[in-house]
């Protein structure tokens, strides 16, 4: 799919986030660094941003927003297989297994009381604060 202005473009793998979330933004910058090349496709946009409200205007991306969101041409996951999926695009197949050894309620879950109180746990990034650097990746 060609890349257009109106924030729709998805010919790259897009990893929709908590843009306010310090512990969301820190995963970020640690994908980033620790994608193995060549595997520069993942992208990375906040899930309240033009790029993920065009997406569900389509009914492309869900509409409830959860802490992330992985969207490709092949499909859409959220949660704790959204952060599987997207490790296993960077190269780090490892760590993607690692999460799928444990039982998948036992994932679900994990992942819920971190999503739950991410904010209070971790904080929230203040308005002014860029998004992690990465020119290119980043999506509006």
């Amino acid at each position: 799919m060609a890349e257009n202005s109106d924030h729709t473009a998805t010919d790259h793998p897009i990893l929709f986030f908590d843009g306010g979330c310090a512990l969301c933004h820190g995963a970020v910058r640690r994908l980033l660094r620790w994608e193995k090349a060549p595997h520069n496709t993942l992208h990375f946009a906040p899930l309240d941003g033009p790029t993920a409200v065009a997406l569900r205007a389509q009914r492309r991306l869900p509409e409830d927003q959860e802490a992330v969101v992985l969207h490709t041409t092949q499909g859409t996951w959220t949660g704790e297989a959204a952060v599987a999926h997207a490790l296993n695009l960077i190269g780090r197949s490892g760590w993607s297994r690692t999460f799928r050894i444990l039982p998948p309620p036992l994932r679900q879950a994990g992942y819920r009381l971190i999503a739950r109180n991410r904010s209070r746990w971790f904080g929230r990034v203040p308005a002014e604060c860029p998004f992690p650097a990465a020119p290119g990746r980043m999506q509006p």
